[in-house]
């Protein structure tokens, strides 16, 4: 997470006047260019969970244990604390001797400690209805466990958009209440599991149809004995034209290979290009939630839950097909991996570790051998030999897990595979909250380097480590944007700046439009002038987002004011931007920055339009 040395945290009521109070104006102006200088010393933070070889945390390390590598060259730890049973550890006189206490915590205030958040996230598009009872249980017990602290957990679920099921600041009981609509809920991850069904008989009917063509043509092969049949319906110890040809996951010649893979190019196509469009649309939901956790201070975990995530969608139904005809597989199995999505998921993983965000990653299915699908899928994949069924089954196992271990290694979190009862390990999720150590450091000029790599090591070898690996720089008006959404979905409000919201007279445009004048009102004495041209000028930049309640409408509005004013100047800076709505009820939201400080509020509120 990158941090200003002049962040505050601060919960913000903001209230919405009907009629606005004489205040001191100061003059506005949006055509002069922006100031070249900037307050903004930045700071990264670096979480990293260290443990033992029995997998305990381990205590007591200080700064120097710690090497920390960033784009491949050592940088300074300029900030060092360590979180121990939920709160910062201080040494005491009672604590075993180190080297130099200040070493534990060399400046609290830039890493100050703010306990956890969690978001439990089940994508109901990828859990069968089969694996979401014991999920819910799971979850169920990790929340009553007394290790998450409820008002820190939200609950949101995935469908063919992104729903909170329960928010930030709910009960125990409210969390229950969520979980058990969820358990009644019905999962969609079935609509997966039958396209694939889908496509594997699509593939299974051409190669039949393509030998049984081959087998015709040469009759006068039909009666010649194959030595045992094949075991499945309409095959016999004598053999028929399928067996004779070469069967079923024992390669066929050139002859049934080349119009096998000319047919099924169409339906390896359209099921790869589906399953990539719904793996898009999830990574568009994680990210979009990791912008809604921008504004929370503190490391935050993203539980995902799901029965898998792939990479490289279509990869297992191609190995099916190629299976059949081994050595001339190549070219179908590269037609596929072209469509592979490593880049989306480390962009995804990026952005998450800018907001530090971490994820673990937990696989639904649980323990499952070769072949332990329902009876209906094993009945559908049989066809095509033992060998067939096994590498279509291996392949799609590895990819299921894939996306799911590189979105936990990436952000530091952990995944969770081969589990039928996870209670244990959601207990140590909530563990890792109360047990870390946070690092900081000031990155060095780099160049117009985006996306940058991170390395911790540590002076013990005998100890592992879990950090998030790289993270992606963003200028003012990205951390700006992804608070507001943050007050705007969530409520995350901080207000520094202590600005008020109001709105004057609502004017009717027709066809059930309204202008709305709000007014953004800032203390003076909060703003930072420069001298400019011989006047002090402090710059502003607004930003504000509203959606309907009703039909979820998004309207955005962005200005920057320039005010003028004298040294010593106290009283309100009026900011008044004009926002178009629809009737109705709208979540607002609002974003201030002050340019020369880089300090900024974000508030919101609820704004009515018409009757």
């Amino acid at each position: 997470m990158t941090m200003r040395r002049r962040s505050v945290f601060a919960v913000a009521t903001t209230v919405l006047w009907l009629g606005m109070t004489a205040v001191p104006s100061y003059a506005q102006d949006t055509e002069s260019p922006s100031f070249a200088e900037r307050i903004d010393v930045q700071l990264i933070n670096v979480d990293v969970w260290v443990t033992d070889d029995d997998g305990r945390p381990a205590t007591g390390l200080t700064a120097a244990d710690f090497e920390l590598i960033q784009d491949g060259r050592p940088v300074p730890i300029t900030h060092f604390t360590e979180i121990r049973g939920g709160s910062e550890f201080r040494e005491t006189s009672d604590s075993a001797p180190v080297a130099d206490a200040a070493e534990r915590i060399v400046d609290r205030d830039p890493t100050a400690f703010f306990p956890g958040h969690v978001v439990v996230y089940f994508d109901q598009s990828r859990l069968h209805p089969r694996n979401t009872k014991a999920l819910v249980e799971s979850v169920q017990e990790m929340l009553t466990d007394g290790e998450m602290a409820a008002e820190r957990v939200m609950l949101v679920r995935q469908e063919r958009g992104l729903f909170v099921q329960a928010p930030f600041g709910s009960s125990r009981s409210q969390l229950r209440t969520a979980l058990d609509g969820l358990a009644k809920g019905t999962a969609s991850g079935l609509d997966l599991e039958a396209e694939t069904q889908q496509a594997l008989q699509a593939i299974r009917s051409t190669w039949d149809q393509i030998n049984d063509s081959i087998g015709s043509a040469q009759t006068g092969l039909a009666g010649v004995p194959s030595g045992g049949g094949t075991g499945l319906p309409g095959d016999s110890a004598g053999g028929s034209p399928r067996s004779v040809v070469g069967g079923f996951g024992s390669g066929a010649g050139p002859d049934a290979c080349g119009p096998l893979f000319n047919q099924i190019g169409p339906v390896l196509d359209g099921f790869t290009r589906s399953q990539g469009s719904r793996i898009a649309a999830t990574l568009t939901n994680l990210s979009d939630t990791a912008s809604f956790l921008a504004g929370l201070p503190g490391i935050k975990v993203l539980l995902y839950l799901s029965d898998g995530l792939d990479t490289r969608p279509g990869a297992a139904l191609a190995s099916y097909a190629a299976s059949l005809c081994p050595a001339q597989s190549a070219d179908l199995l590269n037609s596929v991996s072209s469509l592979e999505l490593s880049t989306p998921f480390m962009e995804l993983t990026r952005h998450a570790n800018a907001n530090r965000v971490t994820i673990y990653a937990v696989q639904a299915t649980g323990l499952r051998s070769p072949g332990a699908g329902s009876a209906k899928a094993q009945r559908n994949v049989r066809v095509g030999g033992a060998g067939s069924r096994g590498a279509f089954e291996s392949t799609q196992r590895s990819g299921e897990r894939e996306g799911l271990h590189l979105l936990a290694d990436q952000t530091g979190g952990r995944a969770i595979f081969n589990r039928n009862s996870l209670g244990p390990e959601l207990a140590a999720i909530g563990r890792d909250l109360g047990n870390y150590y946070s690092l900081a450091f000031e990155p060095a000029e780099n160049g117009g380097r985006r996306e940058h790599r991170l390395e911790v090591r540590l002076r013990d070898d005998s100890l592992s480590s879990r950090y998030r690996r790289g993270y992606l720089d963003k200028n003012a008006d990205q951390w700006l944007a992804e608070r507001i959404e943050g007050a705007l979905n969530l409520g995350i409000t901080s207000n520094p700046l202590e600005v008020r919201l109001g709105a004057g007279d609502i004017q009717s445009t027709g066809e059930g439009k309204f202008k709305l004048p709000l007014h953004v009102m800032v203390p003076v004495e909060r703003l930072v002038f420069q001298t400019q041209d011989g006047a002090h000028v402090a710059e502003v930049a607004v930003r504000a987002m509203a959606r309907s309640f009703t039909t979820s409408v998004l309207a955005i509005r962005d200005q920057t004011f320039r005010i003028k004013g004298a040294p010593g100047a106290t009283g309100w800076a009026n900011l008044t931007l004009e926002i178009e709505l629809g009737e109705g009820a709208h979540a607002t939201a609002v974003g201030i920055r002050d340019e020369a400080s880089g300090e900024a509020s974000y508030v919101a509120t609820t704004l009515q339009t018409g009757l």
